[in-house]
């Protein structure tokens, strides 16, 4: 329970699981595999949670995020012809 609590900590931080994985051995102590063997139950739990939460978490590829900066200047573009 204690690291399951801790766990969900991480993730209101937004923290990936490698993340939370290195927070938790250096601040709380705890053994990665525990946190590991935690984490994978949590997913089998809450599959539609995990899935969200990672398309959040993971960043994006950088030709990714710019496509996504521009797009919006094309269609501002569009208007003004």
């Amino acid at each position: 329970m204690q690291v399951q609590n801790l766990i969900e900590r991480c993730m209101l931080f937004h923290m990936s699981q490698d993340q939370c994985i290195r927070a938790l051995a250096e601040h709380a102590g705890i053994k990665p595999l525990v946190t590991v063997t935690v984490w994978k139950e949590l997913q089998k739990e809450n599959k539609e949670f995990f899935r969200a939460y990672l398309q959040v978490v993971t960043p994006r590829p950088l030709f990714m995020s710019r496509c996504f900066q521009r797009r919006p200047n094309l269609a501002r573009r569009k208007h003004w012809k």
